[in-house]
């Protein structure tokens, strides 16, 4: 049954794919979840002082920063990021994510269309098969 109402603790949750656990996401809506077939939502959260590695979509994405601080980098340009803030990323624009502060940086993430989160899907072993 295809759920329309998803609370964060009944998400498909995971670790990050980086180096040293640095970080956690949740599955929120998509298309197995919720039945989704033009976005998909996600929460995750980097550990203070992790910095990810540069990498790319292949879809367009935006982020919206729930607590904590942190960095992006994306078209040449050093962004700093807090609570409130929407990032959007175009398709296939180089970035980065960091966690600068003392605390998580925790954020909700929107692919669209979907894709990303089925590669960390898969990797939960909720994958559909």
């Amino acid at each position: 049954m295809k759920r329309y109402v998803v609370n964060e603790s009944e998400g498909v949750k995971g670790k990050l794919p980086v180096p040293g656990g640095g970080g956690t996401f949740s599955i929120m809506i998509d298309e197995e979840m919720s039945g989704a077939k033009h976005f998909s939502l996600l929460v995750n959260e980097m550990a203070p002082g992790y910095k990810g590695k540069e990498h790319a979509h292949d879809v367009e994405h935006c982020w919206y920063i729930l607590s904590g601080t942190g960095i992006i980098r994306m078209g040449g340009e050093t962004h700093h990021i807090k609570p409130g803030d929407a990032v959007f990323a175009p398709i296939r624009m180089p970035h980065t994510v960091e966690c600068t502060g003392n605390e998580p940086l925790r954020y909700v993430v929107v692919y669209a269309p979907p894709g990303p989160e089925k590669e960390l899907r898969s990797q939960t072993g909720f994958a559909k098969g």
